[in-house]
């Protein structure tokens, strides 16, 4: 008789529905995959329409740890099979999304995890369980009546429904999801294309050779990842759009609030708007009316969460207009025991990598070790080291951050790793090496949010939180194509770089002590000479040795920081004469100056 009774039970067999049954079967725990369609990764077969994913696939990273290269291997899932990487599939560096569909059959059949196919779930039912170690069990119904129960319910059902806002007359227009790839229909033709972001963007670069007009409407600003480091704005690859309307090429864009669409007698499409003119005398709001479009697409993104699946006794509370699930720390929704894993996990991280595979996989991963910890009572993930060596610790927490993906991914402090020292009461001396009676517990890969809530963690006499951040963030008005110059020399205050680089703070019992930048390059590693002439290529482990003296007192305090010795740096370093401060400072005025006079002139 087929089981219908699980622990665990994963919605949708996706990215993030399959990397989470291989990290529970490897762990041995009870679960099923649900998936409405016939094959793994069943979205991709469709999306994106125009088949290239944006994700990348770079295979030749010079350095050859798997760790560090999937930093730039963006659609692999977490296994221990060095073979079974998506750089094998193709050597595309943006691919096809059918190469995707076949990697995630592939590695379903590779470790034979337990998914369900053909299996809609189309009711989720919660009822309370009294006693014992679940609070609940989730009733789970599909289209053909069949009853599953869990006690835990993951949702892994990716982009669930389009996006769609209330606009008068919205039958009129096409969709992403329906519009016509015929290219030769839009030949000579007016299109309309609402939405901002990569889906919009993707549409018109695909009809830009062959239609006549192009005006893409959206309500916000658009938003571009180089600028935000969010790998859900409009990615590069996209924004050829933005080139043609820039040099004067037809196509164009506006932002504007549409507020009805008209089916013209002669087939055409009229769009009404509205259009807020801030920078008028006096402000205002004007509403204006655009004829004569051939097509209207409409592309607004998607909603990440399919809030009709849940019944009363499980409805979780959502955020932006029904987009996203409220997630905790530990992307639990407000139903307990019932998480959303995959792009979804995006609810909680606007600046990292969240949204997409190379990020979520790692999200995902956690909160496996996560559900172990809380229901099973496993331990987290770490390492553990059985004696305070100072130099032992710093080689590898450098080389550690030196190849980390997860940290690198989703940086900004959104995954941490976590480090607990228990130092002893003796110093010891092992081949000339001061060592510390005691224990270091580094543990991997953690919600920053969720270890600033723990009271384990947050109670301990000493604990660093390390994560690798960059710091564009810090200086909003600097164009992220003028962010490209090193740090400077202070060695414990390299937060003004353009370059990822470890940040590790120190707390104890709950309060930071200190915040060390360990400096970045342009490869994001620590633990290698950066350049030719480096004369220092230890520093950064250095810092992290002296940070370790400074806090728990082990090993010495006196390592060399600098990247050059004094004598040396005067040979590669000429600092400015006050004439040519003041000559750049004037450059600088100056160019502010003309920017502040072309918007006048803009404005007038």
């Amino acid at each position: 008789m087929e089981q219908t009774d699980f622990q665990y039970g994963i919605i949708g067999a996706g990215p993030a529905g399959v990397q989470m049954a291989y990290c529970l079967e490897k762990a041995g725990k009870d679960y099923m995959v649900l998936e409405k369609n016939d094959c793994p990764g069943s979205f991709f077969k469709v999306h994106p329409r125009h088949r290239t994913l944006i994700s990348i696939n770079k295979r030749f990273n010079y350095f050859p740890e798997k760790e560090f290269n999937l930093r730039h291997d963006w659609n692999s899932l977490l296994c221990d099979d060095d073979d079974l990487l998506f750089t094998k599939y193709t050597d595309e560096l943006f691919p096809s999304a059918d190469v995707l569909v076949k990697y995630m059959h592939d590695y379903v059949e590779r470790y034979n995890l337990k998914v369900r196919y053909n299996t809609t779930i189309v009711n989720i039912h919660r009822e309370a369980i009294l006693g014992g170690k679940f609070r609940s069990r989730f009733i789970l119904t599909d289209s053909e009546g069949n009853k599953t129960t869990c006690k835990v319910l993951l949702v892994g059902t990716g982009a669930a429904k389009p996006h769609d806002p209330d606009i008068e007359g919205i039958e009129h227009v096409n969709t992403y999801n329906d519009h016509s790839l015929d290219l030769k229909e839009y030949e000579n033709k007016k299109v309309l294309i609402l939405g901002g972001g990569n889906s919009a963007f993707e549409t018109a670069d695909y009809l830009a050779g062959s239609a006549a007009l192009i005006h893409m409407c959206t309500r916000t600003p658009v938003t571009l990842a180089w600028d935000t480091h969010f790998v859900g704005n409009l990615r590069a690859v996209n924004n050829s759009i933005l080139d043609m309307y820039h040099l004067k090429s037809l196509h164009a864009l506006r932002q504007c609030d549409t507020k009805k669409f008209i089916k013209e007698d002669d087939g055409t499409i009229t769009q009404v708007f509205d259009m807020e003119l801030a920078h008028w005398d006096p402000p205002g709001t004007a509403t204006f009316t655009s004829k004569g479009y051939d097509k209207v697409i409409l592309a607004t993104g998607w909603k990440f969460i399919n809030i009709d699946m849940f019944d009363d006794s499980c409805k979780p509370e959502t955020h932006t207009f029904g987009k996203y699930p409220v997630l905790d720390e530990h992307w639990e929704t407000t139903v307990p025991d019932l998480y959303f894993i995959g792009t979804a996990m995006q609810a909680r991280d606007r600046r990292a990598a969240s949204g997409f595979i190379h990020g979520f996989r790692y999200n995902v991963r956690t909160l496996s070790y996560m559900l172990g910890l809380r229901y099973d009572g496993d331990d987290l993930w770490k390492k553990v080291f059985p004696k305070l060596d100072a130099d032992e610790i710093a080689t590898f927490m450098t080389h550690h951050v030196s190849i980390s993906s997860a940290l690198y991914q989703l940086g900004q402090g959104f995954l941490c790793d976590v480090a607990v020292l228990k130092p002893g009461q003796n110093l010891l001396k092992e081949g000339g090496n001061e060592t510390m009676a005691g224990t270091l517990e580094y543990y991997y890969e953690l919600p920053r949010a969720w270890v600033l809530k723990n009271d384990y963690f947050m109670s301990q006499e000493h604990m660093l939180i390390i994560t690798i951040e960059d710091s564009h963030h810090r200086f909003p008005n600097v164009s992220a194509t003028e962010f490209f110059k090193p740090g400077d020399m202070n060695p414990r205050d390299c937060k003004c770089t353009a370059f990822p680089q470890g940040v590790f703070y120190s707390y104890k019992r709950g309060v930071l002590e200190e915040e060390l930048h360990v400096g970045g390059s342009l490869v994001v590693r620590a633990d290698k000479r950066i350049f030719v002439g480096d004369t220092n290529p230890e520093r950064f482990s250095n810092k992290i040795k002296n940070l370790l003296h400074r806090q728990i007192g082990i090993g010495r305090g006196d390592h060399f920081e600098r990247l050059f010795p004094d004598e040396e740096w005067k040979k590669v370093y000429r600092p400015w004469t006050e004439e040519e401060i003041e000559e750049r400072r004037m450059k600088e005025m100056a160019k502010k100056s003309m920017k502040f006079e072309c918007r006048l002139g803009i404005d007038q």
